[in-house]
């Protein structure tokens, strides 16, 4: 076996909890987008994306209640405000169109 080693030693981090998982699709209510980049008017953008994939999720699977985040810059992580903002929600789909 092969192990690798990481010359900065070992992280003893925990990591968070995932999210509980939604056994029925039809339980579904709530699915939070968060872009990582601003919409744009050239070009791919996850934006403008999510737009076609909220309209496919209400047609769909019966989704009612949606709520789009845009991160102000993209190589930085979302703010734990931003990421507050999608507590209680089924899902998130986070992206951007490159």
């Amino acid at each position: 076996m092969i192990e690798l080693i990481d010359p900065r030693g070992r992280d003893e981090t925990v990591a968070a909890r995932l999210a509980r998982r939604v056994r029925d699709p039809s339980e579904i209510r709530k699915i939070g987008f968060l872009s990582n980049e601003q919409e744009h008017m050239t070009g791919p953008h996850f934006p403008g994306y999510t737009r076609i994939l909220e309209r496919a999720l209400r047609e769909r699977l019966g989704i009612s209640e949606f709520h789009r985040e845009i991160k102000p810059v993209l190589s930085r992580p979302a703010d734990s405000d931003m990421i507050a903002r999608f507590s209680g929600y089924d899902g998130v789909i986070n992206g951007l169109a490159k």
